[in-house]
């Protein structure tokens, strides 16, 4: 099991700095800097409040550059996406391995790179080569004359131990115009098929965004949650847009390897384990991070609506474009000052206490907060408890400017910002974050 670096918020000498510093102006302006330096000079995590006091953070590993998401290959070992080396760094027992497990070339080019990882474990007592691991990126194309010059694109790889090979092409997805919005979560559902987001690309103008079919409308292949066999990529038998076509203009164009459409842009999908329903997380644009309760054929709205639909004023559930088996909700949570939603995490484990077991994690990428929500006993919502706080200001599942949010904030100051949460196999929950590189766990 891990043996993580045990190095903690340095408190101590933060309250010798303020001591020994002037209070004035200029030591006040220049104080997070001061902490900031202080952190980096000794590796030690960012000054942090965490809203259990029976919890801390340590920090695991740190010299990742600019990591996006990580997987478990075992116990002890973890698999993390580096965006622009194209690198997958190895994580073993808290040491980050010089040799990475693979090396790809990547357009990293502002949202683009090397973006999703899982795994999927073949049945116990087979050989390890028989594990695939997934891998979403964004590479650059030779291929003239078949249109974008950039692709996203999800590969299988064969994990032995050590190193990934044999790569097999499963999706082959557009990368232009972006190069924002590329989405590039992945997750292997409890039904092991594979769930795939993209966003937009910075040009919503198809059905799949709610504009009324035309000729310029023609679905391609973006803002949709895909789901697909992991064995050969073809789209899972059940999903729920098979076999139809709603017009002439679309006959020639597949739906059927869409889960959901009508999404801006994702960093977070995660399964409740109790149900095995999908929930992910959208980025709004400037209103309107959103959680929501992903179910076989959702329309998030995109672009007409984000956030509630009583927040709308333009636009209605009339306006969405709505295809055969398709429906809409409004979101679980939402936040009307965006905080650049990313990954969330069904917390599967006891290790921290049973209040959190079963419940979301849910991270930012502006100011590096993690929320916590509990999710009702119907398993369909998020439940704020006002006795946290003594408030009730998010019982309405929206979190306005004026509005106290101590009820869901449970841990503040991952200076690094987070984008990616894992209930690791010790039962901790590991919190990757990006500018700083650095790996934490949440540990009791």
């Amino acid at each position: 099991m891990f043996n993580p670096l045990d190095k903690r918020a340095a408190r101590i000498p933060v309250i010798i700095i303020i001591i020994i510093i002037p209070c004035s102006i200029l030591a006040i302006n220049y104080l997070p800097t001061l902490i900031r330096i202080y952190n980096d000079i000794f590796q030690a995590p960012y000054l942090y409040q965490i809203a259990d006091n029976n919890l801390r953070i340590e920090l695991v590993a740190d010299g990742l550059a600019q990591p996006t998401s990580m997987t478990f290959v075992d116990e002890d070992t973890i698999l993390v996406l580096e965006k622009d080396t194209g690198m997958i760094r190895v994580v073993n027992n808290g040491t980050l391995e010089k040799n990475p497990a693979l090396a790809v070339r990547v357009d990293p080019n502002a949202e683009r790179g090397l973006l999703g990882i899982d795994i999927l474990e073949r049945g116990i007592g087979q050989l390890k080569d028989d594990d695939f691991v997934f891998i979403y990126l964004t590479e650059e194309t030779n291929e003239n004359g078949k249109g974008d010059s950039v692709r996203n694109r999800v590969y299988r790889y064969n994990w032995n131990g050590t190193d990934l090979s044999n790569p097999v092409l499963l999706l082959d997805l557009p990368g232009e115009p972006g190069p924002y919005h590329n989405g590039g979560k992945i997750k292997v559902g409890p039904d092991e098929q594979l769930y795939v987001v993209i966003g937009d690309l910075t040009s919503p103008s198809t059905i799949l965004q709610n504009h009324v079919l035309d000729s310029d409308a023609i679905p391609n292949n973006t803002s949709v949650i895909i789901r697909i066999d992991p064995l050969n990529g073809n789209p899972s038998s059940d999903n729920p847009f098979k076999n139809q076509s709603q017009n002439d203009l679309i006959d020639n164009f597949s739906l059927d390897y869409y889960y959901a459409y009508g999404i801006r842009n994702s960093f977070g999908l995660s399964f409740d384990p109790i149900t095995g329903s999908l929930w992910d997380t959208e980025n709004g644009e400037d209103k309107f991070d959103e959680t929501n309760l992903v179910k076989p054929g959702f329309n998030s709205g995109w672009s007409k609506i984000m956030g509630p639909i009583s927040r709308n004023k333009n636009f209605s559930e009339n306006d969405l474009v709505m295809l055969n088996n398709s429906y809409y909700s409004d979101p679980k949570f939402s936040w009307f000052k965006p905080i650049g939603v990313t990954d969330l995490e069904f917390y599967n484990s006891s290790r921290l206490g049973n209040k959190f077991s079963n419940n979301i994690f849910v991270g930012g990428i502006n100011a590096g907060d993690l929320y916590f929500f509990k999710i009702d006993d119907n398993r369909t919502a998020i439940r704020i408890d006002p006795s946290m706080s003594g408030h009730t200001d998010l019982t309405d599942s929206i979190a306005d400017p004026q509005d106290d949010l101590s009820p869901a904030l449970f841990a503040r100051g991952f200076g690094g910002r987070i984008t990616d949460i894992e209930t690791g196999p010790d039962g901790y929950v590991y919190v990757l974050t990006y500018s700083d590189g650095r790996l934490y766990r949440i540990v009791n």
